[in-house]
């Protein structure tokens, strides 16, 4: 029997060896599967991330941009405003003045054609 034993205890221990080394294998590939998903998140988050700032930035141009096209109205306005005719325009049509010498008629609205 102590040849039996023997052989038994070795098919044992030959048999526990290759589950260890399988738990180490399979904990190693666990981690390495974790570590590859924990990144996967992280570059998922800082992707979306980036792709709201970029839409901001975007929105911002649009805004800088509308701005830019206002302001350029505006210097045209005051530019235009610098002139003696465009003054002469604005106060005939907006205010109802005329020059000196001038006659002012104003129509009912039943009686204009």
């Amino acid at each position: 029997m102590s040849a039996l034993s023997g052989q038994v205890k070795n098919n044992i221990a030959y048999l526990q060896q290759p589950w260890k080394k399988s738990i180490g294998r399979r904990l190693f590939f666990l981690f390495i599967l974790l570590a590859a998903l924990y990144f996967a998140v992280l570059f998922a988050g800082q992707y979306l991330k980036l792709h709201r700032l970029r839409q901001s930035l975007a929105e911002i141009n649009a805004e800088i941009e509308a701005a830019r096209a206002t302001n350029a109205e505006m210097r045209a306005e005051i530019e235009r405003l610098h002139s003696p005719s465009y003054l002469e325009q604005i106060a005939r049509e907006e205010l109802g003045m005329v020059r000196e010498g001038e006659l002012l008629f104003y129509f009912r609205g039943e009686d204009s054609p």
